[in-house]
Parts: structure tokens; sequence; C-alpha cells
């Protein structure tokens, strides 16, 4: 026991020899040192000082930019989604039996793809289907797209791109049902189609930085997407031709205004720690409007090419 005791003594009386010689040397080192050793450390923290700054206003200023996307995507979705609803509404609280049209409702009647109306002037046929649906499940099948696929679409084109893409996809499907079926039909399901279209064509381009895992999750719901259409196809006005050439539109057009990642390197204390960041960029909304109106010239071209079928009323 008192071996343990002066052993600790022993150690204790060591330690403050040493700190008591390191006062010493200090208190002897000449003054024009000392100013020198403390101006470099106010230097080198001087110098950390707008780099740590720095580094947060650009860290924050990204953070801003993402919550106002996602912000302006849900807005431009949740508008979406709320005025087909109200479409939607609209057709139950107006029902009409028409046995010519077989339609049963005042939208569906006054807004359907139907071509003899549209070749006797009402244009606005090719445009007004994109909202009009033809059940419950069918509008629930839109809006559970619109709000899966359309999150990762307006994150990743921006919401302005993404808007095109929507509009694109539901002019573009109901030209093709309008010049394909001489039967009425609606295509509030068309656009949801490009905005799938554009997330496949968007995973392609950067499937070298993409986590597989999400990207697996979300193509097996676009499997379920196209399977529940097609099935709703055989007991509702729905043309399959409305799906196909929306999502043909949505890959085109996703493929020319297609931001991709890039991978950057960045060393923020030398050598020793490497950090490797993704870094995303909006489609740039000029160019998109500028490929959207050549797409649109491009598809009005076809009603010159190809002869619509007629309806055949009785």
């Amino acid at each position: 026991m008192g071996v343990k005791v002066s052993s600790n003594t022993e150690n204790h009386l060591k330690s403050l020899d040493t700190y008591l010689d390191k006062l010493h040397n200090d208190a002897n080192q000449p003054l024009w040192q000392k100013k020198e050793s403390i101006g470099r450390r106010n230097r080198q923290k001087a110098d950390n000082g707008p780099r740590l700054v720095e580094d947060y206003l650009g860290k924050l200023k990204v953070l801003i930019q993402l919550i106002y996307a996602i912000a302006y995507g849900f807005c431009c979705r949740g508008a979406l989604a709320s005025m087909n609803i109200a479409v939607f509404l609209f057709e139950i609280a107006t029902p009409v039996k028409n046995s010519n049209f077989e339609l049963f409702s005042l939208p569906l009647v006054y807004g359907a793809k139907i071509n003899n109306l549209i070749l006797s002037g009402e244009w606005w046929r090719l445009i007004t289907p994109m909202f009009l649906h033809s059940g419950i499940f069918h509008i629930a099948l839109g809006s559970w797209v619109l709000f899966t696929f359309g999150v990762e679409v307006s994150k990743v084109y921006g919401s302005f791109t993404f808007l095109l893409i929507y509009i694109l996809g539901g002019i573009s499907g109901n030209l093709i049902s309008f010049l394909h079926t001489p039967y009425p039909t609606v295509g509030g399901t068309g656009p949801v189609f490009a905005v799938i279209g554009a997330w496949l064509i968007y995973q392609v381009q950067n499937k070298d930085v993409i986590a597989k895992n999400s990207s697996q999750r979300m193509f097996l719901k676009a499997i379920i997407a196209t399977s529940l259409s097609s099935l709703l196809t055989n007991f509702t006005p729905i043309d399959e031709w409305t799906h196909f050439a929306a999502a043909v539109t949505g890959i085109a057009y996703g493929f020319v205004t297609c931001p991709t990642l890039e991978v950057k390197g960045a060393s923020p204390e030398g050598d020793r720690e490497k950090r490797i960041t993704l870094v995303g960029r909006y489609a740039d909304p000029c160019k998109s409007l500028v490929y959207f109106s050549f797409f649109i010239l491009l598809l009005s071209s076809l009603v010159f090419i190809i002869e619509p079928p007629l309806d055949l009323i009785e």
C-alpha cells in the first residue's frame, strides 16, 4: 500500500515539475516571439472565418432553394390535382344520359374527345380531355401517379418544366387518340404517363449516380400504374393509345430537357478529408419552352398527314 501511494505521489510531482518548466520557458520567451505566435494564430482564425461563413451561406442558399422548389412543386402538383378533382366532382353532380355518346355528365359531353366535333371547329377537345375522368378508380390512379412521380420529376426537372411535361403529355395523348380511334374518349391519366416517361429517361441519363434501391421501387410503381391503366381501359372510355403516346412524348421531351447530376469532390481541410457531393441543376426554362413549342408544332403537323377516323353517330 505504501509503495503504491509513493508511486502516485512521484508521478504527480513529475507532472507538476514539467508544468512549472513550461511556464518558466514561456516567461523567458522574447516578447517579439510571443507576438508573432499570437499573430499567426489570429491570422489563421481570420483566414478560416470567411471560409466558414462562405460555406455556411452556401449551404443555407442550397437549403432555401430546395425548400422553395419543394414548396412550389407541391403547389403545382396540388393545383393540378385540385383541378382534376373539381372537374370530377362536377361530373358527378351533373349526370346526363346520352345514348349517342355513351357519356354520363356535362363535362364529358362538352369536353371529351369527339372527332366529329373537333373537325367541326371544337379544337379545345384536344386539351380538355386531360382533365376528364371516367370514374373514381380512374381519378384515383391519376392522383396517385401524379403525387408519386410528380414529386420526383418536379424536384429534378424544376416545377416549370414539370408543368410543360404534364401539358405536353395530355395534348399528345389526346391528339394520337384523335388520329387513332373514332370513339369518344377521355384522357385524364395521359399526362401522368408523360411524367413517368420523363422520370424513366432521367433515371437512364443518371444511372451511374442514382441509388438503385429507390429506382427499383419507383420502377415497380410504374409497372403497377401501367397494369392498372390497361385494366381500366377494358371497362371505361379510355384509349390505351393516349397513355402510350403520352409516355413516348414524356421520354422524348425528357431526353432533350433532362438535367444531369455531376459528381464533385471537395477537400475543405486539404488532403486529410475528402467529400463527394452530387450537384444537380434544373432544366433550363427557356430551353424547355423552346422544345415545348417545337413538339407542339411537330404534333400539330400530324393532323395534315394522317386522316382521323370519324365518329359513327346514328
